[in-house]
C-alpha cells in the first residue's frame, strides 16, 4: 500500500519571560526564608534568583511617635494599634499654642510639627506598631463595617484588624501566611488559628483551628468540616478544602475559592490535584506564569479587527476572571466569567466509577463582546503537573510513543512539544515543506511518578485538539507541564501582493463549530506504574468505551505484501511528451510474485494492491472497482482474486480518493475543500532537496469532506458487486481535515462523516478495512492496519522511544511496521518486529525501479520483486512461528536495557530482542538475525 507522507510542520511555540510589578518574594533582609521551591539543577550551583517577591508594608513610625500623636485603641498578637482621630491636626495645632497662618511664621519647633502632621497624613487611619521592633509593621486606610464591628486591611494586605463599631477597642489582628499564596489567608501569631476573609475583602469568611500535622503539612478544620493546609512551617498557605463527591475508590476535595481541586485515591491516599499546590511558591515563574499554573481553565482569544489571535486569559488571575462553584450530581460546575473580554465559559468537572470527567459544552460558551472571539481553550492545563523535586516522566503518543523524563535538562524554548492530534489539517498548506514527522494517533497522553501513573484521554474534542508538553525551566517555571488545547475556531494565513512577508491572520468565520470537549483522568495506582499500565488502561477503554472489536486471531501471522499496479509516466509521441498509463505489476505479474511467496512457505498472507484502476493511476476520484485494461483487464483480475482466495489470503484493493484530479464528476473548483482564509486548498508536490513548491508536477485537489458519504458508499455498493471482500482507503484513516467554505466542515463533522463512512465498509465487505495507519476514530472499524511507526519524531526534548501504539493495539487489531524492504536496516527491523509483535511488510513492484522515474511512485526504488521475494519468505519463515504464538495476546511488559529488549506477553509467552548480537529469544527458542550469519531456528 502506498506509503503516508508524513508531513507534520513542527509548531514551536514561544514563551516570553513576563514580568509583572506590585509583589515581592521574601529574599530581602528581614522577610521570610523562601521555600526551597526550585533549587538549581545541578549540586554546587547557586538556585535561581526569584522573580517574585512578597509584599512589602511602607508604613513608617515609631512607637514613641505613635503613642504622642496618636491615640492607643488596644494590643493583639504582639503590636499596639493606634488610631488617628477626625481633627488630629487640630488638636495638635491646639497643643502646640495654635497654627500660624503663613508657614514663613513658623517656629523651629512648629515647622518640625507640620512635618510630622504631613507624615501622619500619610498613613492610614489605623497603624499597627511592632512591640519587639518599636517601628510600625502596617497601615490601615479604611474599616468596613462587619458582624464583629469594622474590619481593616493594611495597606500592602498583610495584616487586618477587627475594632469594635465605636473605633475604641481591639478585638483581634492577623497577619497574612503569604502574599504570594493567597491575599485572603491570615493566621494568629501563635500559629493556632487560620482566617480566610471573603473576597471582597470586608468581612471574614471561615475560621479554622490547628488539628496537628499529616503527611508533611500543617493541618486546620473549622467546624463545617472544612479543613485547610500549610506548608508544616506554617509559612505558606496551600489551600482551604471541602470534600465533595465520592464512590468506592475517590474522593474529590473542592476549593471552592480558587476552583482548585484533587481526587484523592481512598486506599493509597494519593491525590491528583487539578493546579499544584505550591505553584504561587515557584521561584522561576512570574506571577502570570504563577497565574497560569493556578488556572483550572485558560481561554486563548482573537480580535479579528486588528487581526490579532494571541490573547490569552487564565481563570487563576483575579484581573482576568471570577467564578462560582456549584455542586451538581457527583461534581461540581464552575462557571468561569472573563467579564473584561465579554466570556463565559462553564465547566463541569465530575467523578465517575474509576476516572475524572471535565466536559465543557460548546453551544453553551457565552460570547458578549463582538469585537472578540474564542480560538482556543485548554482545560485543567497543569493537572498533574510535577515540581522539578519529583521523577517521573510523561508518555507522549508522538509516532510509535516518547517518553520526557522530568527536569531533563532541555530547556531551551524551541524544544517545546507541540503536535497536533490526528496530524495537520492539510487544508493549510504551508508556503515550504515542513519539518518531516510522525503524527498523534492516539488523543491521550500518561503521567507516571512515584507509584502513581495517569492516562489523560481527549474523549471529546479530540479533532481539535493539540498536545503540549514542557519540562522545568523549559516551562519558566519549576513545573514539567503536559496538557491538550482545544481549537474553537480555526486561523489561516493569507500574504498580500506576493510578499511572503505581508501575511496576514484571518479566522473562522460564524459560531464556534468545533465539538464538545470532554476529558477523562484515570488514575492508575501500582507498585512500580509505568507507561505498559497507562497503556493498558487505553486499552481498556478503547475495548469498554469506544466499540473497538479484537480481531486478532489465534496463530495468525499474516506477511502483508503491498503491490502497485501502474502509474502516468511521461512518454515521447510524434516527439512530444503525454503522460501515459504504464504498468508497473500488471495482474499477472501480481500473480506471479504471490505464487513465489507461498511456494516459499508463506501460509498468511494479507494482499494490497494500488493504482490498479485507470481511475488510481491518473488520481481521479476512484470508487467503481473496475480494473484496469493497462494491468490485464477483468479476466486477469478475476484470475488475480481467485488465487488470493484460493490460497487463504486476503484482497484489499486500493481506494485512494483524498487527493485528487477532476473528472469522474469531481471538479477542482467545485469539489475542493477551501481553507479558512477562503482560497482553494491545494495538495503540493515539494522539491525533496530544498523543500520548496516543486514547479514541474502538477498540484492535486483535496476532496472536500462533504463528499465522504458519497464516496463510502459508492466503494462499498461497487466493491461488494464486484466480489470483493475488503477495501484499502489509504489517506482516509490517517488524515483529517475541514472544509472552511460555503460547506462549512468543522474537523469534528469531518471525523464523524469518516467514522460513518467507515461503519458502511465495514458492514458491507466481510474483510473490512485494511488501514495505512489509523487515527484512535477509525480503530473501531479497521480489521487490519500497516505502516505502524517504528519510532516516534524524535525531537529534542524526548529521551527515549516506546512502542506504545503496539502495546495499545496488540492482541487486538493485526498490524504491520512499514516496509521491511524500504528501511535502511532491514536486520534491525525484523528485530524489532519480534520485540513489538509486528507482522512483517513488503512493498513490491514487478517491473525494474528505472521506470519509475520522474513518476508519483519514484519513492519505490527499492521495490522491485526479485531482490526481495526469496528474503521475504525466508524472513517471514523465521519470525511467523513467534508472532503466531503471541497473535491474540495483550503486551503487559516491555523493557529496554541497552540493546536488550524484554517484551511480555498475557498468554506467558517472553520475548527477548538482541540488537547487538541479531538475535530473539522465546520460549526456548533461539532465532539468528544476523547480517553476516546464517539465518536459522534452533
Amino acid at each position: 500500500m502506498g506509503r503516508i507522507s508524513k508531513k507534520l510542520l513542527l509548531c514551536l511555540l514561544a514563551v516570553s519571560s513576563l514580568t509583572v510589578s506590585g509583589s515581592v518574594y521574601a529574599d530581602s533582609e528581614g522577610s521570610e526564608a523562601a521555600p526551597q521551591a526550585a533549587l538549581a539543577a545541578d549540586k554546587g550551583t547557586e538556585p535561581e534568583k526569584a522573580k517574585r517577591y512578597e509584599a512589602v508594608e511602607k508604613a513608617e513610625l515609631s512607637a514613641e511617635d505613635a503613642e504622642k500623636y496618636l491615640r492607643k485603641i488596644g494590643s493583639a498578637d504582639g503590636f499596639d494599634v493606634y488610631i488617628r482621630e477626625e481633627k488630629f491636626e487640630d488638636k495638635l495645632w491646639d497643643a502646640a499654642g495654635g497654627k500660624p497662618k503663613s508657614k514663613k511664621d513658623y517656629t523651629e519647633e512648629q515647622k518640625l510639627l507640620a512635618d510630622k502632621i504631613a507624615e501622619l497624613k500619610k498613613l492610614g487611619r489605623l497603624v499597627a506598631i511592632d512591640t519587639k521592633t518599636g517601628q510600625a509593621a502596617a497601615s490601615f486606610k479604611n474599616g468596613n463595617g462587619c458582624d464583629e464591628g469594622e474590619l481593616w486591611v493594611s495597606d500592602a494586605g498583610r495584616f487586618f484588624v477587627i475594632t469594635d463599631k465605636d473605633e475604641t477597642k481591639v478585638i483581634r489582628l492577623r497577619q497574612v501566611v503569604s502574599t504570594l499564596d493567597s491575599k485572603y489567608a491570615f493566621i494568629s501569631a501563635d500559629g493556632e488559628t487560620l482566617e480566610l476573609l471573603r473576597k471582597d475583602m470586608k468581612r471574614p469568611d471561615e475560621i479554622f483551628e490547628y488539628d496537628g500535622k499529616e503527611d508533611g503539612k500543617a493541618v486546620y478544620k473549622s467546624e463545617s468540616g472544612s479543613f485547610a493546609w500549610l506548608t508544616a512551617d506554617k509559612k505558606h498557605f496551600l489551600g482551604a478544602f471541602r470534600r465533595g463527591a465520592e464512590n468506592d475508590s475517590f474522593r474529590m476535595l473542592i476549593d471552592d475559592r480558587t476552583a482548585i481541586f484533587g481526587i484523592e485515591n481512598k486506599e493509597t491516599g494519593y491525590i491528583w490535584w487539578s493546579s499544584p499546590l505550591e505553584a504561587s511558591q515557584d521561584r522561576l515563574a512570574t506571577g502570570l506564569l504563577a497565574d497560569e499554573l493556578r488556572s483550572s481553565n485558560m481561554l486563548r482569544y482573537g480580535v479579528p479587527l486588528s487581526r490579532s489571535g494571541n490573547n490569552m486569559l487564565r481563570s487563576g488571575s483575579e484581573t482576568d476572571c471570577t467564578f462560582t462553584v456549584s455542586d451538581i450530581p457527583n461534581g461540581i460546575r464552575v462557571m468561569y466569567s472573563y467579564t473584561g473580554a465579554g466570556f463565559k465559559v462553564p465547566v463541569e468537572y465530575t467523578l465517575e466509577d474509576d476516572h475524572l470527567r471535565a466536559m465543557v459544552k460548546v453551544s453553551e460558551i457565552q460570547e458578549t463582546n463582538s469585537a472578540n472571539i474564542a480560538t482556543e481553550m485548554t482545560v485543567l492545563g497543569s493537572f498533574g503537573a510535577a515540581s522539578d523535586k519529583e521523577e517521573g516522566y510523561f508518555v507522549i503518543p508522538d509516532g510509535s510513543g516518547a517518553l520526557v523524563r522530568f527536569n531533563n535538562q532541555r530547556t531551551l524554548q524551541n524544544n517545546i512539544y507541540q503536535q497536533r492530534v490526528y496530524g495537520a489539517d492539510v487544508t493549510a498548506v504551508p508556503q515550504n515543506r515542513g519539518a518531516v514527522s510522525e503524527q498523534i494517533y492516539m488523543p491521550v497522553y500518561g503521567i507516571v511518578k512515584e507509584d502513581n501513573a495517569l492516562l489523560a484521554v481527549a474523549a471529546k474534542g479530540d479533532s481539535n485538539a493539540y498536545l503540549t508538553a514542557n519540562v522545568s525551566k523549559q516551562s519558566n517555571s519549576s513545573y514539567n507541564i503536559c496538557n491538550f488545547t482545544f481549537i474553537l475556531r480555526g486561523t489561516d494565513s493569507f500574504y498580500m501582493s506576493g510578499n511572503n512577508r505581508d501575511k496576514y491572520t484571518v479566522f473562522e468565520r460564524g459560531a464556534i463549530k468545533s465539538d464538545d470537549i470532554e476529558m477523562l483522568y484515570y488514575p492508575i495506582s501500582k507498585k512500580g506504574a509505568d507507561y505498559v499500565d497507562v497503556a493498558e488502561r487505553y486499552r481498556q477503554y478503547l475495548l469498554d468505551e469506544q466499540g473497538v472489536k479484537i480481531r486478532s486471531k489465534a496463530d495468525s501471522a499474516p506477511l502483508y505484501l503491498d503491490l502497485y499496479g501502474g502509474v502516468m509516466k511521461k512518454k515521447p509521441v510524434l516527439g512530444i511528451p503525454v503522460s501515459l498509463k504504464t504498468s508497473v505489476t500488471d495482474y499477472g505479474q501480481a500473480a506471479e510474485i504471490i505464487g513465489g511467496l507461498r511456494d516459499g512457505g508463506v501460509g498468511n498472507m494479507v494482499v494490497s494492491y494500488n493504482n490498479w484502476t485507470n481511475d488510481g493511476m491518473k488520481n481521479k476520484v476512484d470508487t467503481d472497482g473496475k480494473p484496469s485494461g493497462k494491468l490485464g483487464g477483468k479476466s486477469d483480475f478475476r484470475a488475480l482474486a481467485d488465487l488470493i482466495s484460493d490460497s487463504g489470503y486476503s484482497l484489499y484493493p486500493v481506494s485512494d480518493n483524498r487527493d485528487f484530479r477532476s473528472g469522474n464528476g469531481y471538479y477542482s473548483f467545485s469539489d475542493t475543500s477551501v481553507r479558512v482564509s477562503g482560497s482553494y486548498s491545494r495538495i503540493v508536490s515539494y522539491d525533496k532537496a530544498y523543500g520548496v513548491p516543486d514547479g514541474f508536477r502538477k498540484n492535486l485537489s483535496l476532496l472536500s469532506p462533504s463528499y465522504y458519504p458519497e464516496i463510502f458508499s459508492d466503494i462499498a455498493e461497487n466493491y461488494s458487486k464486484a466480489g470483493l471482500s475488503g477495501a484499502a482507503p489509504v489517506n482516509l484513516t490517517a488524515s483529517l481535515y475541514g472544509d472552511y467554505g460555503k460547506k462549512s466542515i468543522s474537523r469534528a463533522k469531518a471525523e464523524k462523516l469518516l467514522t460513518e463512512g467507515y461503519a458502511k465498509l465495514d458492514e458491507k465487505l466481510s474483510g473490512g478495512i485494511l488501514a495505512d495507519g489509523a487515527n484512535a476514530y477509525a480503530l473501531p472499524y479497521v480489521s487490519h492496519i500497516t505502516g505502524v511507526p517504528e519510532t516516534s519524531s524524535r525531537f529534542d526534548l524526548f529521551d527515549e522511544d516506546i512502542p506504545f501504539y503496539q502495546i495499545v493495539l496488540h492482541g487486538v487489531i493485526p498490524y504491520s511496521a512499514a516496509a521491511v524492504n524500504g528501511s535502511p536496516d532491514p536486520e534491525r527491523a525484523l528485530l524489532m518486529a519480534a520485540a513489538t509483535g509486528s507482522n512483517l511488510s513488503y512493498d513490491m513492484i514487478y517491473e525494474e525501479t528505472g521506470e519509475l522515474k520522474d513518476t508519483d511512485l519514484d519513492g519505490l526504488y527499492y521495490a522491485n520483486y526479485k531482490g526481495w521475494t526469496d528474503t521475504a519468505a525466508e524472513d517471514y519463515r523465521l519470525l511467523a512461528p513467534l508472532l503466531g504464538a503471541v497473535s491474540d495476546s495483550f503486551i503487559t511488559g516491555y523493557e529496554q536495557k541497552g540493546d536488550i529488549i524484554t517484551t511480555e506477553f498475557s498468554n506467558g509467552t517472553v520475548v527477548t530482542a538482541d540488537l547487538g548480537a541479531m538475535t530473539v529469544r522465546y520460549n526456548g527458542s533461539v532465532i539468528e538475525l544476523g547480517r553476516n550469519k546464517e539465518k536459522g531456528e534452533s
